[in-house]
């Protein structure tokens, strides 16, 4: 099907299967699902395409479930599905607890009905990207031909992807051994505006050794994961060196300054967030 009118410069087609796609996803087409974070570039003034491919109503990108694939469950959540699926499925809320916490620290309720998790983890910028990197999501694309796999920190690693590359799942491995997770996002104002910074944690532990996953978005930056911070926190909890660990999580991602916050201050509160809430979480071990 293929909306368009002379008043409207911009056409759309809706294929209703993964495999009419093909002919469709070339270099000057744009893929919309929600459509969200295009409406704000249009209103920011940037130039609307001419062509669209809507997945509003392709299958393939829909529903949310355990899936085994080489041995590993999965929980696979259909790059179509809203913000607001993500947040309110029971399914999620039991394996990805911090996955639902970040989806519900998205926007308005407006947009999470109509945004993507899949349009989300696209811009790059998201905030759902932080906790996916921290429970090691892999990624599905189809290219027209088949659907291949890549982890979100490979994805995010390379170039900007191209436009004949549909994200169609993603799978979040289901691990049953005992963790703590935690997800925090620092605004400049309590009421909805740009995050200054989001953190991601994810903690296996046993007695006192310790498996740490950090990862750092918020903004405009580029979520990546912390190694440096990682490589300090599994040298146990009896071996932590507070203040190295602080400056390593400063030193382990680049900021920016913009006319409301410096490059220095998102570090700091970065590093402020991920220190206080890792003390709370070895002293509650050692407690124990």
């Amino acid at each position: 099907m293929k909306i368009s009118a002379e008043t409207y410069p911009t056409s759309v087609e809706i294929p209703n299967n993964l495999s009419d796609i093909q002919n469709l996803i070339v270099q000057h087409n744009t893929i919309i699902s929600g459509g969200t974070i295009l409406q704000i570039n249009w209103e920011a003034g940037v130039e609307k395409p001419k062509h669209l491919i809507s997945t509003e109503k392709l299958p393939e990108l829909k529903g949310i479930e355990e899936v085994r694939l080489d041995g590993q469950l999965y929980m696979r959540i259909g790059a179509a599905m809203t913000i607001s699926d993500c947040l309110n499925n029971s399914f999620v809320r039991k394996n990805a607890s911090i996955l639902a916490e970040a989806c519900e620290k998205i926007a308005a309720p407006a947009v999470r009905n109509r945004g993507t998790i899949g349009g989300n983890i696209c811009s790059k910028i998201g905030d759902t990207i932080p906790v996916l990197l921290v429970l090691e999501a892999q990624l599905s694309f189809y290219n027209g031909e088949q659907e291949k796999m890549i982890s979100l920190r490979k994805w995010l690693a390379k170039p900007t992807p191209p436009s004949s590359e549909l994200l169609t799942n993603i799978f979040i491995p289901i691990i049953n051994a005992q963790n703590y997770s935690f997800f925090k996002k620092i605004g400049r104002r309590e009421t909805f505006t740009a995050a200054i910074i989001s953190v991601a944690g994810y903690l296996e532990y046993e007695e006192y050794n310790i498996k740490a996953k950090l990862s750092i978005g918020g903004g405009a930056h580029l979520p990546c994961r912390l190694t440096l911070a990682e490589e300090e926190l599994n040298k146990g909890m009896k071996e932590i060196d507070w203040s190295c660990l602080y400056k390593k999580i400063q030193d382990d991602f680049s900021s920016y300054t913009d006319p409301f916050v410096t490059a220095d201050y998102r570090k700091k509160v970065a590093a402020n967030l991920f220190l206080a809430t890792i003390k709370d979480f070895v002293k509650k071990q050692r407690k124990e």
